[in-house]
Order: C-alpha cells, then sequence, then structure tokens
C-alpha cells in the first residue's frame, strides 16, 4: 500500500475528497461530549462545516441548541455561509473543518472570543509552522482519541489515520494545556 493512501492522500484507486470533506464518525462527538459537555452546555453552538449534519445531529440528540452551516450544500443545515467571513455568531464553535483550511478556521474562532473545538489529525501541532498558533491562544486540552476514527469508510475495513480534539476556552489564556487520552465509548 502507497504512503499517501495511508495518510489519506490521493492513490491510483481513491482521490482526496472534493472540498476535504471527510464525515465525521459519531463516536468523535460523543467523546469530545463526554469530556467537555458541560464547556459547551449553556451556549447556543455553531457547527460551520456541517456537511451532512454528523456533528450537529449527536449535538442535537445530546441537548444542545445547534445552527448548522457549511460553504457548500449537502443537503444539511443552511448553505452558502463561509465561516472564514461571515458575521453569524454562536455562543461557541464545534467543528471538523476542512483540513487544507484548518489553520484558518482556528485564527477564525478565535476572533470571536467564544469557547470552540476542533477535530484536528493528531500530528496537526507538530508542524513549526503551526506553534505561534497553538501558543496565540493556548488550547485548554488536547483530547486524542484511543482508536483511529473511519473518516473514509470507503477506503477499506481499517482506518489509517488518528485525530483529536482541540478545545478552546473563552478568552482564558492557559497556563498549560491538559493532555487527555479517552477509549471509545461501546
Amino acid at each position: 500500500m502507497k504512503s499517501s493512501v495511508m495518510i489519506g492522500g490521493k492513490s491510483d484507486s481513491y482521490t482526496r475528497h472534493q472540498s476535504d470533506f471527510y464525515e465525521t464518525p459519531e463516536d468523535c462527538t460523543i467523546a469530545l461530549l463526554q469530556h467537555f459537555g458541560r464547556a459547551f452546555a449553556d451556549h447556543k453552538v455553531w457547527e460551520p462545516a456541517c456537511g451532512g449534519g454528523a456533528i450537529s445531529e449527536v449535538l442535537f440528540r445530546g441537548g444542545f441548541d445547534v445552527e448548522s452551516t457549511d460553504l457548500r450544500d449537502s443537503g444539511y443545515g443552511l448553505h452558502g455561509i463561509d465561516f472564514l467571513t461571515s458575521d453569524l455568531r454562536g455562543g461557541a464553535i464545534i467543528t471538523n473543518p476542512p483540513f487544507n483550511l484548518a489553520d484558518q478556521f482556528i485564527d477564525r474562532s478565535m476572533q470571536f472570543g467564544v469557547p470552540f473545538a476542533m477535530l484536528l489529525k493528531a500530528n496537526y501541532w507538530h508542524a513549526a509552522k503551526r506553534v505561534d498558533l497553538f501558543y496565540k491562544r493556548q488550547p485548554r486540552a488536547v483530547l486524542s482519541m484511543a482508536w483511529r476514527p473511519a473518516m473514509a469508510p470507503v477506503r477499506g475495513k481499517s482506518a489509517t489515520m488518528d485525530f483529536i480534539w482541540t478545545v478552546w476556552d473563552a478568552t482564558d489564556r492557559q497556563e498549560a494545556t491538559e493532555y487527555i487520552v479517552t477509549r471509545r465509548k461501546k
């Protein structure tokens, strides 16, 4: 197997999904809510890259008031809303941003001064170019999932990438970022 397939790139059989659209498995959002649900409980939540509604539906079932938007029309939520330029406001933001726009989604979320959580590749913070972004408003926590979510099940039965949630408080400056490893709820 080519390494590009293992890390989610294109191969002879599979190409990268248009717009970096990979649906978030339910267990990822459940893990976030198990550890940080209370941090978002008193806020309306904006899911600005809602796609088909995977994260939004778990949040709705958890009792959250959710505003679901996306730039593309995936048949769910309000479409044509560009998170990077929109002035829509929620009391919090929870999303799985397009991989190639994650830096911009994080920076934009910081501008709103609300708590937010981003689902990112596990090695996201392992890049020198992102160190300044990490410390610009240091995250409250990194939640590492001790399983590989099946973000692209069409590629085969075994998921090949690790993911983390990175969680920020509203405006608090953190002295340290908590690192939490969680198991998948059965």
